[in-house]
């Protein structure tokens, strides 16, 4: 329950940044190492946030995963 509440919490923030940043029309260039495009501020921050979202997952994800593998390695040898 408590996990539910705090998700609550973050995606109204998200939604509520989300609303004001789309009161700033305000464009300007994002420098990639190729290229350069104009975009409004709120969607360089929109690409940022995901971005940070996506590499916390895969942080998470990588972590979980090696730790299941190292209880895995010594089953293994146990076994044989």
């Amino acid at each position: 329950m408590r996990r539910l509440l705090y998700i609550l919490v973050i995606v109204a923030l998200i939604v509520v940044g989300v609303l004001f940043g789309s009161i700033n029309q305000q464009q300007t260039d994002l420098n990639l190492l190729i290229i350069s495009m104009p975009l409004r501020v709120v969607d360089i921050a929109l690409i940022f946030l995901l971005l940070g979202i996506l590499l916390g997952l895969l942080i998470a994800l990588l972590y979980s995963l090696q730790r299941k593998a190292k209880g895995w390695r010594r089953k293994s040898t146990e076994s044989s």
